[in-house]
């Protein structure tokens, strides 16, 4: 048999030779920077993503401040005009100075049994008492496992207004929330703006899919709300008050704040800034809705959060509460319509 390869030219050779070297060698190459291209644009989306959920975290916490300021102008413009009660207190550097300050003298003071006894569903028990609400926005997150430690850890019930995370993880953490007799709340299904706050429709949808989802996942339908931005927030093009409405329809009752952590603003303050914000801002109220959040970049609510609680259990007659049906509401927009 002949040997084909000698009868092929030397131009012919000299071809062969150079596909055989691009395959060998060009193809790997190609190979390669195609895979670091890939890695390179992933790299990037993650980037990307970082920054369009630090920004919506930022738009967040300019309609909570822009909303937390306009129920405190509210406040004081009401208190000018005799229209709304003002019980602000004198607030000092340091928060301990300010405990026998701001308690009425006429306060019914219940023994440590009488205490240990109380249920919480009767929250009229405790007239006369400062009431302390901690409420955590946004999850579950990376953080809430961290947070339902701590707060098991000092025996407080705390208020979770919560957003629809999928996965088994998460369903854990709804359940762990109510089983360790914290609320339920409902921040949304999405905390997507653009979504929830579309329409009339829209809001009553967005709104029960999350009670529907919560329920699937616990065995507990939810009552309470917080609207996201708080309920004098600018950003809804229809007027919150015919989503209040809706909420009312449903038998949901929806609740602001009167006293924020300040955790959820760019740069990320430390915890003895939230400390602080927390402290001083509960010795201004007989009865304070704190604004926390939960999620993942708040590591600083996460170290501030035990000294918040240690601060709070060292008041004179004073308790944490998780908001049940016996909670007088906090709502800016209602604040905001006696001006």
């Amino acid at each position: 048999m002949e040997d084909n390869s000698a009868q092929m030219s030397p131009k012919r050779k000299r071809r062969i030779r150079r596909i055989r070297k691009f395959i060998f060698i060009g193809f790997p190459i190609i190979f390669i920077s195609e895979l670091a291209l890939c890695i390179f644009l992933i790299a990037r989306l993650n980037v990307l993503h970082r920054n369009l959920n630090r920004a919506k975290d930022e738009i967040n916490a300019y309609l909570e401040m822009q909303s937390e300021w306009d129920f405190k102008e509210s406040i004081r413009a009401g208190a000018e005009e005799n229209i709304l009660p003002a019980s602000p207190v004198p607030v000092t550097d340091n928060p301990s100075e300010n405990k026998a300050d701001s308690k009425k003298e006429s306060q019914q003071v219940l023994n440590p049994e009488e205490v240990k006894n109380l249920t919480l569903s009767n929250e009229e028990l405790y007239d006369g008492y400062r009431k302390v609400y901690l409420t955590f926005d946004d999850g579950p997150s990376a953080n809430t496992t961290a947070i339902l430690d701590i707060l098991k850890r000092y025996d407080v019930k705390a208020t979770f207004f919560v957003i629809r995370r999928e996965g088994r993880n998460n369903e854990k953490i709804y359940r762990r929330i109510v089983d360790e007799g914290h609320t339920l709340g409902m921040h949304s299904n999405t905390h997507e703006y653009s979504v929830c706050y579309a329409s009339e429709e829209a809001f009553k949808n967005d709104t029960l899919t999350l009670r529907d989802f919560l329920y699937l996942v616990t065995g507990v339908e939810s009552n309470v709300y917080r609207f996201p931005g708080g309920s004098s927030n600018r950003v809804s093009p229809v007027d919150v008050k015919l989503f209040a409405n809706i909420l009312h329809e449903s038998g949901i009752e929806y609740y602001d704040w009167n006293v924020s952590a300040g955790d959820a603003v760019y740069p990320l303050p430390d915890a003895d800034t939230i400390y602080r914000n927390v402290v001083n801002g509960i010795m201004n109220y007989d009865e304070s809705i704190v604004l926390l959040h939960d999620l993942p970049s708040k590591k600083s609510t996460l170290e501030a959060l035990p000294r918040i609680i240690e601060f709070i259990k060292s008041l004179d007659n004073t308790v944490i509460l998780p908001i049940t049906d016996s909670t007088v509401p906090i709502q800016h927009l209602i604040v905001n319509d006696n001006k």
